[in-house]
Formats: structure tokens, sequence, C-alpha cells
């Protein structure tokens, strides 16, 4: 038949690489590719040359490639279709050649990849249609395997045929092809080798090179050689352009063996953006804070498990990623209420903007309202503008705390408390109708902190005085003129004429809304090693971390933390770890669990706590096992102090016409029973138990913090001190936020300034009922079954809801208790 002379070529056949550019048109050759090999190949059309590539597409992608060669007067199209989908590469393809010296086909290819990153394997079905029976009968498959274990490496193996098809005397010999990636220097420039062979002719195999640059932003050179080393097999050589524009991409490619060239013209359409030629101007990107605080799932599927990652540290990995993006030159900042965000949130937010514009980009803050706290963080922008109409209560910082002692009385409720320090009052809000002389010293000597931080930076920022700033707190709630009378604001802006604005503002730069951290295609190849940020956010309690579905409170638990901590700890490409703690504390068996999970983990890797808003008490217990630990300037923390506490509600009954008796063996035998107040005996002995407690608590405080156990005494029995106190007074290592923890660690690890490192949270909050499923939970589909409902309860709602104990569930769960001595709300 017509074909049997073509099958002394089959050995030479080097399916979509430069050696196919002077192969007649004869299966099981497709259409060309521009220059690659089987290890550098990771986009759709991988599926014609080794289907381990699909693995390593993170979205859609369609490629329409046209041939024409006039060496062998054949003309070839192809349709690449590929994607990621439920963790696998999947690609699919339909390919025509067309040409004077062979018949006629269609081939069509499907295939799938599986594994991480480093390590793809993957399979493709070739189906071959045609009027020639012997074409049309057959169909093989290929197996392939990349692996990428370094940044610098990439390794390949395909066996192609691998069912050696034969089809009315037309057979298919199975061939094998080794590929070798290496990038010398980074991802602008890669160098590929390959060898292919068919099954029995190792030594009569094809060599061919491949050199691929990025010489532009967006433009890319490709060069392709390939030859044998028997006497028959052609010198091909190949050469190719590509011009990139984001979601689309265009490449030309020719090249022969020196009897005629062969042209590919390629065309890419991707949901993934590519590095672009009109990406080197630099982008200015909106970013609307209130959005970006605002995560969370709806209380309907947070019942269910459904979680999100905290949108706070979500947003703190969003700026530092920013920060290093050579794209971005500009940040027009959308502020409102700045939701769950406290005063160290705030100097956090604040330092992340500072370090945006050390490195570059402008920043211009635009307030729809704001008071002190967010004015502090808009201190560090290049302008603060607000709009014609915004509300600025820039009056003032004041500290509530709400007592219910007088509540409790009317009802007939007594509390049993039994505890250690004058400063431990976490249960005055319960037994008192007024603030304690020790919790108006606490407060009073925290506020004082805070105020002279506030006006520091404000001043630092804005080149504002004190006494200025003071001047404008007398004007209650500031208008947006009167804001910039007073010397807040840089300006006044109508939304109107906000477009307008931002040109003025960044001249020459590019609009960018959706813009998003490396949200451009990444061609690295291995992963980048780790730092695991585990998070302590909310009360500690014993459990898994979950999501209070009404919004009132976050739960800390203590097995999620454990685990997560053990799995930073046993993975390999974790190098450090970061606790990231925000929480007032909560059950003390909890946070001791936490604390002995600390101190084994960091038997293995440096651990360095990051206090945000508060890290109190079980907070800061679960913190000081830490190498490091460091605090914001206006953090609350220490409260080292332990107590346990109790209603009597026997009066309340009385009052209901309830009654309880109760028949017991042992004077201690209702010692924890809700109805009757304690004895003298039963007070005694419950106060032993909370003087063990923190006897322990403050020994382990010592022991870490290198103090002698009677200093850390008298700086502990409950006190609470802002971070720059607790600095002076040896209970912390040093001040900053996330980023300098970051920082600590990596230096810590001994990790070079230069290698880039991912930022990953290990052991977030689930949703409620995320046990049912294990941990973690197992709920992703919920979301597409139920219909969306993201509203929260107000945050006035919430607010109320935790000033009068209700945000604090772990208060009244049995057990020794060590917490914030007070819920407080400052403004």
């Amino acid at each position: 038949m017509r074909l049997l002379p073509l099958l002394t070529l089959l050995p030479t056949f080097a399916l979509a690489q430069t050696g196919t550019v002077s192969n007649t048109a004869a299966p099981p050759r497709g259409v060309t590719l521009p220059p690659t090999n089987a290890a550098l190949v990771d986009e759709a059309p991988a599926l014609s040359l080794n289907p381990a590539g699909l693995g390593f597409l993170d979205s859609g992608q369609l490629f329409y490639l046209h041939e024409r060669n006039l060496e062998s007067d054949s003309v070839g199209d192809a349709v690449f279709l590929g994607t990621h989908f439920l963790g696998l590469g999947a690609g699919f393809s339909l390919e025509w050649i067309r040409g004077e010296n062979a018949p006629d086909y269609r081939k069509t290819s499907f295939g799938l990849s599986l594994g991480p990153r480093t390590l793809q394997l993957g399979a493709a079905l070739h189906d071959f249609s045609s009027d020639d029976r012997a074409i049309g009968g057959l169909t093989s498959w290929d197996v392939g395997v990349t692996a990428r274990p370094a940044r610098f490496l990439s390794l390949a193996a395909v066996a192609r045929d691998l069912n050696a098809p034969e089809s009315d005397g037309l057979k298919l010999p199975r061939r094998y092809n080794f590929g070798v990636g290496l990038r010398p220097l980074d991802e602008r420039y890669t160098l590929g080798v390959d060898w292919l062979f068919s099954e029995g002719g190792f030594r009569e195999g094809l060599a061919t090179y491949t050199v691929q640059a990025e010489v532009l932003r967006g433009l890319r050179l490709g060069g392709g050689l390939s030859h044998g080393f028997v006497s028959g097999i052609p010198l091909a050589l190949q050469f190719s352009a590509t011009v990139d524009l984001g979601h689309a991409g265009l490449t030309y490619a020719a090249g022969g063996a020196g009897n005629g060239l062969d042209h590919v013209l390629q065309l890419r359409l991707s949901s993934e953006r590519y590095r672009s030629v009109h990406g080197s101007s630099g982008v200015v990107t909106l970013l609307d804070l209130d959005d970006m605080l605002s995560g969370g799932v709806s209380p309907v599927l947070s019942v269910l498990g459904v979680s999100e990652s905290d949108p706070y540290l979500r947003l703190l990995k969003f700026l530092d990623m920013a920060t290093r993006d050579e794209r971005l030159k500009g940040v027009v900042v959308k502020m409102e209420g700045l939701p769950g965000v406290g005063w160290g949130g705030a100097e956090e937010l604040r330092q992340a903007f500072l370090r945006l514009r050390q490195a570059g980009k402008k920043v211009v803050v635009v307030m729809l309202s704001g008071d002190d706290r967010a004015y502090l963080v808009a201190s560090a922008a290049d302008g603060v503008y607000a709009l014609t109409e915004a509300s600025l209560p820039i009056n003032g910082l004041a500290l509530s705390v709400m007592s219910v002692g007088g509540t409790m009385d009317k009802l007939g409720v007594h509390w049993d408390v039994a505890r250690v320090g004058e400063y431990k009052t976490a249960t005055e809000q319960l037994t008192r109708s007024d603030m304690s002389p020790a919790e108006k010293e606490t407060l009073d000597a925290y506020l004082d902190v805070l105020v002279a931080h506030n006006d520091k930076a404000v001043e630092a920022g804005r080149k504002l005085s004190p006494e200025k700033l003071r001047a404008a707190w007398t004007g209650g709630i500031l208008s947006s003129r009167r804001a910039k009378d007073a010397g807040l604001l840089d300006g006044v802006v109508s939304a109107t004429e906000l477009d307008a604005r931002v040109a003025e503002w960044f001249p020459g730069l590019r609009f960018h809304p959706t813009y998003a951290p490396r949200d451009e295609r990444e061609d690295r190849w291995g992963l980048r090693r780790r730092i695991a940020v585990v998070p302590i956010l909310g009360d500690i309690t014993g459990g898994r971390s979950r999501e209070d579905p009404l919004g009132f409170a976050r739960i800390a638990g203590a097995e999620t933390v454990v685990r997560a901590l053990a799995q930073a700890q046993e993975d390999p490409s974790v190098v450090a770890i970061v606790l990231r703690v925000d929480s007032g504390g909560g059950d003390v068996l909890a946070s001791d669990l936490m604390y002995r999970a600390v101190l084994e983990a960091k038997r293995h890797k440096p651990v360095i706590a990051s206090m945000g808003d508060a890290a109190a008490s079980g907070g800061y217990y679960a913190a000081v096992g830490a190498d490091e630990v460091l605090a914001e300037p206006t953090t609350l923390t220490g409260s080292i102090g332990i107590y346990y506490v109790k209603p009597a509600l026997e009066g309340l009954g009385a009052k209901l016409g309830l009654n309880q008796e109760t028949v017991k063996r042992g004077d201690m035998a209702d010692l924890l029973e809700w109805w009757r107040p304690w004895t003298p005996e039963q007070q005694v002995a419950v106060q032993a138990w909370v003087d063990d407690s923190y006897d322990t608590f403050i020994t382990e405080v010592a022991l870490n913090r290198k103090m002698d156990k009677a200093k850390v005494d008298a700086v502990a029995r409950g006190r609470v001190w802002s971070g720059q106190d607790a600095l002076a007074r040896g209970l912390v290592d040093g001040l900053g936020g996330l980023n300098e923890a970051v920082a600590a660690a990596r230096k810590r690890a001994k990790i070079a300034p230069s290698e880039e490192l991912d930022l990953d949270v290990m052991g977030g909050a689930r949703g409620f009922l995320s046990g049912l499923g294990g941990e973690p939970g197992v709920h992703a589909l919920a979301g597409l079954l139920l219909p969306a409902l993201s509203e929260r309860p107000p945050e006035a709602l919430s607010s109320l809801a935790r000033e009068v104990g209700l945000g604090s569930p772990e208060l009244l769960r049995p057990g020794l208790k060590a917490m914030l001595p007070f819920t407080v709300r400052i403004r």
C-alpha cells in the first residue's frame, strides 16, 4: 500500500517538535509546535507532546495552530483546549493534516494529568480517522511524566503509542522521549534537550535542543535544532517569536531542513493573564478596604461548615505581595469603616501602606467615612482625600466597658468568683455596676499609650501637630470641607470627578480595577518554600476552630491549632512558623495545649509569635513559648492571670418560684452546681485550684522570657499592658506586625533575602458544624446548592452582644479561664 514506504521514516518522527518540520505528513505526526520539548511544555498543546504537561494548567486555554510545510507540501490545522478541573489537568484537541504525498487524516485526542506541582503523571488517547482504511483504524495511547523538583530543573519521560497499534498492515512502533529542561538564571531563560527514539532503535534516535527567552516583557523568542547521529537523519532548524497581550498571544515560527520552510502560526486565548507587552508601563488599582475586610460566608453556609480564610490575614498577604509586584505603581484606597480592625490592626495597615510607598508605589486614600482609627491608617498615604458628603467623626479616643452587675442584682443572680491578681477583673463586668480602681488604672494607662502613639503617627505622616489634631477633635463630626480646613485632608472630591482625579494623581499609568498580585501566569518550576501562619483568633477553647454564624464571636480551637502546628513542623516545604495571635484568651487547658504544641514545634523549626489587636491571658500564654514574640505598640497584651466563675441562680429561682434540693455525699460534691453560692470551705478549695494554675502560668512565662519568677508575678496579676509597655517590662521581644514576624522567621531559618517565600495560613477557622465532617470539613459543594446569603448581623448588634458578654460564650463554659479582664470598645 502507498504508506509502506513511509514506515521507514517513523523512527525519525519527532512529534510536535523541531524535527517534524522536515517530515512527511503521515501518522502519528500532528501539527508542529513552536520550539519546545517534553520537559518544557505546560500549556494545552502538551496533549500532543507530553500529556503530563496538562497538569500545570491553572485555567482554561484555547490554542489554534495553522501549519504550512513547503517541504512536504502539506497543511495542518489544530485546535487545543486545556483546563484545570477538580484537581486534574484536562485536554482535548482536533488536528487536520492534508498533503499531496500522503492521505488526509484527522487526529482526535483526549488527555488527563494528575499530581502535585512537582510531579505530574499524564495519559492521552489519540484516535485517527481517514478515508484511508489503514489510518482510520489506528488508536494509540501515550503516557508521560514530568518532574519539576527545583526552580532550575525539569525532567520528563514519555512513552508514545504505548499499545503499538496496528491496522491493515500499518503498525506504529512504540517510541520514547526523554527530556531535560534547565533554567540557569531565572524564568526568562530556558534550555531544553530531548532524545527521541523508537523501540529497539536507541542509537538511531533524534536529539533536539531548545532555547526560549523573554527578551522584553511580553516578547518571547525561541529556537530549536534537531539532528541524529547516524546518516539519513537531516538537520532541522526552527525559530519563533511570540507577542503576549495578556489574555491573548500570537506566535510565528519558521524552520526547515534546507528543502523548503515550514511555517506555523499559533493563536492563544486564555482566561489566565500572561505577562503582557503593554503591562510594562505600570498599573494603578483600587483597593476597597471594607470590601476586602468584609469576607466570610453567609450564616447558613457557616452553620454547614463552609468557611473562608480570615479576611484580615488575606488582606495583609495581598498588601505584602503587592509591595513586591513591579507592575504596581499606584494604589487608590477606598476607606470607610474598617470592619473588624482594632488599633493593633490599624497600626499594622499603616505600616503596610508605608512599605508600599517605600517600594515606589504612590498611595492615595479616599475616605467615605472614618474615625481616628481609620485616619491613623490613612495618615500613611501620599495623599488623603474625602468625598464631598463624607462623615468624619475624627473627634478623639474613648474607651468603654459595659457592666451588668446591677442587672444581676435585680435578677437575683449571685456570682461565685475565684481569681488571682487584683487586675484580673474579667468577672467584674458581671459582679459590679462600675469600674474598680484597678480596672480604671489599667484602662487609663492603655488609653494614654494609644493617644500618644496616634499623635506621633499622625504628626509623622501628615505633618499635623497634636495641638492641631486636638483642635480638630472639638468639631465633633467633621464635614469634608471642615476636615480640609483643619489640615486633615489634602482635598475634597466628588464621585463624578474621581476618574479625572485618578488620572491627575497617577499620570501616564494604566488603571487596572481587577488587579491582583500574581494574577499573571507563573512559569516558575518547583514550589516555593513556605512560612506557615497558624492563627489563634478569638476565644480559646477545646475542639476545632470555627466561625460563629451570627458573627458574635470567633473561636480558636486547641485541636485545630495543635494539628496545624504539627503539620507545619512536619512539612519539609515549611521553613518557619508564624503564630498569629489575636485573642483575649479563654480556657486554661486549651491555652496550655497550644503552648505545649508551640514548644514542640520550635524544637523543629523557628516559631515567631505575631500579636494583633490583643494577645492577652490565654492568648499570651499560647504565644510565650515562641522563639520571638512581637506586638504592635497598641496591642492589648499580658493579663497573666487565672480565674474561675460560676453563677448561683437560687435568688433568681426564688423570684420565679423555682427551688432545687440536693442530696450529696461529700462537702464538695455540689461545688460546680449553678444553684447555691459556695460555702467558705468551697471558696477556699476553688481558690487553691486557681492559685496552682496561676503558679504554673507565671512559671512558664518566667522560663520562656528568662525572667525571675517574682519579677513576672509583679507584672502579671491580671494586668493588661500595651505592646509598648509590655516591651519595656520584658513580656515581648520587639514591636511589629505580621511583616516583621515573617522577616524574623526568615532570618532565624537562615533564608537568603533573595529567595521568594510563600505565606500560607494553616489551621484557619471552619464553619460551626464542620466537625461533623472531620477535620478539615468536607462541605465544599454546599455553596453550590444553597442560595447566596452573605449578609451578617449589623456590626452594632454584634458589638452590643460582645459588650454584654454574649460575644464570649467561653466565659460561662465550665473550667478555669485565662481571659482578658474586660470586653472593651475603643474608638
